[in-house]
């Protein structure tokens, strides 16, 4: 049997997790911690023998996390280690091996994608600090819509801020496109053709897949863009970042920490993030106040 791959998935508020085999029958560890930063994060998964297990982790961030997800690997070793980072910018159209350089580049894309690379960034370096030996490989969410023609990814501004700043819409989630477009096919029978995809999650988006390539898609420069999210709104006028800051003196770096972090359904509930809770409380009688 071939020595497996550990997967890490670091999002905004969860890491998911994966040891996998090459033999698809093998037993995969696997699991997610999930809400993170708040008193109910907890890791919750099974182990090798297929028993679930769930452990709390009040309060727990990214790397303590991870180093609870390490310490229920069982002592196999894995072959290698691979991670997905949101953002690439225009750096990767592929997966690649990391390195020096590439840690580099994933944190020059950091201000893009401030909930996503430096949780990104922070699991690859908590797994290289245990396996340092082992290779270690980044899978980008932006390379899936690299294929996007000009009419999809330019916006309306003056041609410099693209060609010198490579202020564009990238696009993300694109791991998640790719497989349900791609699978998608596979259960209709239908293989290649064109596809509408939804990722709905504490993050949220839509792409439109064509012959397994990405041809539009609702993020945009970064993973703020498009539809309402747990905790980040999604489109808003332009314009609202200036009134704001006229009409309450807000910072720029407050206006995006309240449009990353405090608003989508969060904001829209004044409760949660968590749309589980949103509907129990709606169950019981007691709505979020903008659905009262």
């Amino acid at each position: 049997m071939n020595a497996p791959v550990l997967v890490i998935n670091c999002g905004s508020s969860s890491i998911k997790y994966a040891l996998i085999d090459s033999d698809p029958q093998a037993p995969r560890l696997e699991g997610i911690a999930e809400r993170l930063g708040s008193e109910e994060a907890r890791l919750k998964g099974k182990n090798s023998a297929g028993e679930r297990f769930s452990q709390p982790l009040p309060g727990a961030d990214h790397t303590q996390a991870l180093n609870a997800i390490l310490e229920r690997m069982e002592g196999r070793l894995p072959a290698a280690v691979g991670h997905r980072i949101v953002h690439g910018g225009e750096h990767f159209t592929q997966a690649a091996l990391i390195d020096d350089s590439v840690m580099a580049a994933i944190q020059t894309t950091a201000a893009l994608a401030p909930l996503h690379n430096p949780a990104n960034l922070a699991g690859i370096a908590a797994t290289q600090n245990v396996f340092p030996e082992l290779p270690q490989v980044a899978v980008f969410d932006t390379a899936f819509h690299q294929t996007m023609p000009p009419r999809a990814y330019r916006y309306a501004l003056p041609e410099n801020l693209y060609a010198e700043h490579g202020i564009r819409r990238y696009g993300f989630h694109g791991t998640s496109h790719a497989y349900v477009s791609q699978r998608a096919g596979e259960l209709s029978n239908r293989g290649t053709g064109g596809w509408l995809t939804a990722h709905l999650g504490n993050g949220c988006s839509t792409s439109a897949v064509w012959n397994n390539q990405s041809q539009d898609t609702s993020m945009g420069l970064t993973p703020l863009e498009g539809l309402v999210m747990g905790t980040r709104s999604g489109d808003v006028d332009p314009g609202l970042h200036a009134h704001l800051h006229r009409q309450l003196g807000w910072s720029l770096d407050k206006i995006d920490d309240v449009l990353n972090k405090e608003s989508g359904l969060l904001g829209l509930s004044g409760l949660t993030n968590d749309m589980r809770e949103i509907e129990e409380a709606a169950e019981q009688g007691t709505p979020p106040h903008s659905w009262r």
